[in-house]
């Protein structure tokens, strides 16, 4: 099977993951190192992975986290539990 670009896309997450066979692997590297438009797409999801895991393992500001309670109550919203 040949890797094309819908294949591509379908693959990302799984790709990302470390879920691939080796067989499956091979050809989205293989895709990724002729398409520039799919191997962008593939180090944004990198990116935003890495960006996601620092996040989640910052602590929230206090002010920050006042002025989305403040953003969100203003708006009719839930606010959030206190941590």
């Amino acid at each position: 099977m040949a890797c094309g670009c819908d294949d591509c896309e379908t693959m990302m997450q799984p790709y990302l993951d470390g879920v691939l066979s080796d067989e499956e692997v091979r050809e989205a590297r293989e895709h990724l190192s002729r398409c520039p438009g799919c191997d962008r797409r593939y180090r944004f999801e990198e990116d935003l992975r890495r960006f996601v895991r620092v996040a989640a393992e910052e602590p929230m500001p206090d002010e920050l986290r006042e002025r989305l309670v403040g953003l969100r109550s203003a708006q009719g919203g839930v606010q959030p539990p206190a941590v």
